[in-house]
């Protein structure tokens, strides 16, 4: 049996058309239930979703003329939903999630998307939705059948299945998603105190971005007049545009760019947030010049990094930053940034969000990540720090588990074509997953080489693949062979994946006394390297080696269901893993 019911009504110059021909349960659906409606046009397209609890009220006040938007949008038809898991906590979750849904399903039709005819026409204003028990049944029993045995078939949707829907950043970010009580609490903590700076510290995948999207919004709500910038890398900037231009981010307030675009624009901002902090650019010479050029600006002539310029531009600085992720020289340090954010309080995000261990597992998505940290760092020192999170007591099955949905493996012969073979099957039983194999630097590639989709740069037998073709936006790239490609980390990073393959190259050794070393010999980024007198420095050699430590934590961390290593000309690795791992 249905665990909802629905109430299908027509409207005629703002009334509601045949009460008369309603049971008596649906009149008591339309003035004493809680119900979700949906308003639609037949000849505009548009929609209005909202909630309430005396729906023939509601229906009042939205034709009192009050609302001009509601008033053009020509609706002819009303939806109600009624069902018995629907009180305050949930009425929030499915409204949010089909205003979500619906403008997701809108830009699949239209491939763009447009805030003056967007199809859903009331945005949320950064609304916070509460965790409640029966969560799990609304999503199963109410919103997947109502999407696709209501809306679907009455044509209101073209969208099937909410699964493709799910996987689309508009969704993954969207800013009216259920948020942790943690993250619920820092967001009402950051926006009720303007007078101190933030660092939001937290591994890949404990929603620093999404809590980005959530704190813009309410920001924008709960502080009037309120000038944000948002700093993002470039390879998920087009894609933050759209998120916030989709949901009515009053885009006269609200900027976003990558550093260098924020920086020469030279604007004043009540509050500057900046996603991956870890990736700031200070004053280096190996980096493209762009990032230099910003220091030539008035004001900015004595600054060491682009951090500090933008503590010159805004009030307020809210950083989310991960330790473990800066892959470059050109990076800011991690010294330069513990200076700058001395007096800043510093707030931990630890619920793993992103990689989902198989349900039946004794392990955990924690033990993964854990395990990964000791892998690659264990002789480092960085474990010691708060800033890292490390857990010594991570279970270690996960890394043992040989079953056919374990979360971790690893092949140890024909890597590409195992991965290749592993993917590709995924997706004959999962068409939604985007799953890709990512690979360390350890191919030769130049930029100009993204233009000749004629240009290989891996090869094992009769397989010839090419790197990442673009990095910007790299995952929804229209190229014919865009999911074929290898994928870098500067196209990956701070991107969420299904199922991963990553090769480990020969950029990374163990050495003689059985600790891991970048060699710069089998390293090919060379805006990733110090210079040849640089790396005569210990420190720099060091430095240089978390680098290449980092970029694999960031590969080893983007699948959502899944990862598959293979061993790219680096037998020794493979040893290496098995016998820290204790597989």
């Amino acid at each position: 049996m249905a665990k909802y019911s629905i109430v299908e009504l027509s409207i005629k110059n703002g009334r509601l058309q045949n009460l008369s021909d309603l049971g008596e349960n649906e009149r008591k659906a339309l003035e004493d239930c809680n119900v979700i409606y949906i308003y639609r046009g037949t000849r505009s397209k548009k929609v209005y979703i909202g909630q309430t609890r005396d729906f023939v009220t509601r229906h009042a006040q939205h034709y009192s003329g009050a609302e001009e938007r509601f008033n053009r949008a020509d609706f002819d038809k009303v939806l109600l939903i009624v069902s018995k898991y629907f009180h305050r906590s949930s009425l929030d979750d499915v409204e949010s999630q089909l205003i979500t849904y619906f403008a997701a399903d809108h830009v699949q039709r239209a491939g763009r998307v447009s805030f003056d005819d967007t199809e859903v026409i009331n945005k949320t204003g950064g609304n916070r939705v509460n965790d409640y028990a029966d969560r799990e049944n609304v999503a199963s029993d109410v919103i997947l059948p109502v999407w696709k045995e209501e809306l679907y078939k009455r044509g209101w949707v073209s969208t099937p299945s909410l699964e493709k829907l799910r996987t689309g950043a508009l969704v993954k970010y969207s800013p009216i998603k259920i948020l942790t009580p943690q993250q619920g609490q820092l967001i009402t903590e950051l926006v009720n105190d303007p007078c101190h700076s933030y660092v939001i510290n937290g591994d890949a995948g404990t929603g620093k971005t999404v809590l980005l999207t959530h704190l813009v919004a309410r920001m924008l709500k709960d502080r009037p007049g309120i000038r944000i910038g948002v700093v993002v890398q470039p390879n998920w900037e087009k894609t933050a545009k759209s998120i916030f231009k989709i949901y009515g981010m009053d885009s006269s307030r609200l900027f976003i760019a990558t550093s260098i675009n924020l920086i020469k624009d030279n604007g004043k901002y009540d509050v500057i947030i900046v996603d991956e902090a870890h990736k700031l650019s200070r004053r280096y010479g190996k980096q493209n010049p762009s990032f230099g050029k910003v220091y030539k600006i008035p004001g900015f002539k004595d600054c060491g990094s682009h951090l500090e310029i933008l503590q010159r531009m805004g009030r307020q600085i809210i950083l989310m930053y991960d330790v473990l992720q800066a892959i470059r020289p050109a990076n800011i340090t991690r010294e330069m940034f513990r200076s700058l954010t001395a007096n800043y309080e510093y707030r931990f995000l630890k619920t793993q969000f992103r990689i989902q261990a198989p349900k039946g597992k004794n392990y955990s998505s924690d033990d993964y990540i854990n395990g990964i940290k000791y892998l690659l760092y264990k002789d480092t020192g960085l474990l010691d720090s708060e800033l890292t999170h490390y857990d010594p007591g991570f279970n270690r099955d996960v890394f043992r588990d040989r079953s056919a949905d374990s979360y971790f493996g690893y092949f140890t012969e024909n890597p590409l074509h195992r991965l290749i073979g592993w993917t590709e099957e995924d997706n004959n039983f999962n068409p939604v997953h985007i799953n890709r194999i990512l690979a360390g630097l350890a191919e030769p590639w130049a930029q100009s080489d993204g233009k000749d989709p004629d240009i290989k740069h891996w090869h094992e037998g009769d397989i010839h693949r090419r790197w990442n073709s673009t990095q910007e936006n790299w995952i929804n790239s229209k190229e014919p062979d865009a999911a074929e490609q290898i994928g870098s980390v500067f196209a990956v990073q701070g991107i969420d994946l299904n199922k991963v393959g990553v090769l480990i190259g020969a950029d990374l050794q163990v050495g003689e006394d059985g600790r891991l070393y970048a060699e710069p010999e089998n390293f090919y980024n060379t805006n990733g390297r110090f210079t040849a007198e640089e790396m005569r420095d210990p420190d720099n050699r060091f430095e240089f080696t978390l680098f290449v430590l980092n970029i694999y934590y960031v590969l080893l961390t983007r699948g959502i269901d899944g990862i598959r290593l293979g061993f790219w000309k680096n037998d020794a690795f493979r040893r290496y893993m098995e016998q820290t791992l204790e597989i």
